[in-house]
């Protein structure tokens, strides 16, 4: 469904305000918050309704807290109205405003029981930290870009997450779904024939898996109940968490964190959307292998020519290697590919083509 516009945005919904209807007619408010840098995402749409008190699902980008406050005064509310914030994960385009929300108002901060762990630990330099292990590994962002994660880091730690959830929790309406995969902290929040998706399912793009080798370094800094082994982190976890969210049934709307509205239009999506992204994965899964069975072998070969299309930059490179290591683990994990333990981040073919009967067998 497209909803009614309040206020209009540019082409790509910075600085919208549009307004869905929830359950029972209740009003629910997406603000398109945009990013403190330039990106090509479009905003973070920040979801504002409702139930025993004023909700807001994902504040949006660190820095842009301005612009979140902007949208609410569009709508009637201030910042010390809300009375709940709902982290749908811990990446600084989504909870990067909840600082300067909470500092001002006392709000009640609603996450995933994993994501006050994680915020403590500094998780950004922690979950790259495999990087390391491959020498031709490209070069981070910028000194800018970093500065500000660590700045939003520092900030995000000493907030008190005053109700921790976990999978299937029900509180004021809402049901909470872990949807590990992207993050390791993911939640999806069902609102009666809506959900609240976050990252893990979005229109037009999908989210950079997560690696699971960032797993063994957090392992023992997790609750006790998450170190028993990796359902937290990776390609397969996010494919599995996809299909978890396919099985909720028809009827529901999604409503997404990102490209909700895109090149002056709306881009509605349903629980098919799952498919999709994961079919999408499967074929890349398909393409890298096609790359490794010709013999390339050095990851960050692969990545250029998988990518070649695009003509990747420094800034891009990153993403982009990150996303093939993803799938690389995945082919691994199958038994189609063989990847060096230790340091040149080599990958070779083993001979087999199982990787398709994995995802389906998850």
């Amino acid at each position: 469904m497209n909803p009614e516009i309040i206020k209009k945005g540019d082409d790509s919904g910075n600085r919208m305000v549009v307004k869905y209807e929830g359950p029972d007619g209740t009003p629910i408010y997406g603000i398109g918050v945009p990013q403190a840098w330039a990106s090509r995402l479009g905003p973070t749409w920040s979801y504002v309704f409702e139930t025993d008190r004023l909700t807001v699902v994902d504040p949006g980008c660190y820095g842009t807290v301005d612009r979140f406050e902007q949208g609410l005064q569009v709508i009637g509310y201030s910042v010390a109205s809300i009375g709940r914030v709902i982290v749908s994960h811990g990446h600084v385009d989504h909870d990067g405003n909840c600082h300067a929300v909470l500092s001002r108002n006392g709000a009640e901060l609603w996450a995933h029981e994993v994501y006050g762990w994680l915020a403590r630990l500094g998780r950004r330099e922690i979950e790259t930290d495999w990087r390391r292990t491959f020498p031709g590994y490209p070069a981070r962002e910028d000194d800018t870009f970093s500065t500000r994660i660590r700045e939003h880091e520092r900030l995000i730690s000493q907030l008190n997450v005053s109700n921790p959830v976990t999978d299937g929790q029900k509180a004021n309406g809402l049901t909470f779904h872990y949807t590990p995969g992207h993050s390791p902290d993911e939640l999806c929040i069902e609102y009666g024939n809506l959900l609240f998706s976050g990252d893990h399912i979005l229109p037009q793009i999908t989210p950079h898996p997560s690696i699971s080798l960032s797993y063994s370094r957090f392992q023992q800094e997790l609750p006790d109940p998450y170190k028993s082994g990796n359902r937290y982190y990776g390609l397969a976890v996010y494919l599995q968490s996809l299909k978890k969210m396919s099985g909720l049934g028809g009827g529901i709307t999604v409503l997404p964190a990102h490209r909700a509205f895109y090149h002056g239009a709306f881009n509605p999506i349903n629980l098919e959307r799952t498919g999709e992204i994961l079919e999408h994965h499967r074929e890349r899964c398909g393409d890298l292998l096609t790359l490794v069975r010709e013999g390339l072998s050095d990851l960050t070969a692969i990545t250029r020519r998988h990518f070649a299309h695009i003509g990747l930059d420094d800034r891009m490179i990153f993403p982009a290697f990150t996303e093939v290591m993803s799938h690389m683990e995945l082919l691994q994990e199958a038994g189609d590919v063989e990847m060096s333990a230790h340091g040149g981040g080599g990958v070779r073919w083993k001979g087999t083509e199982a990787f398709s009967r994995f995802i389906d067998s998850l």
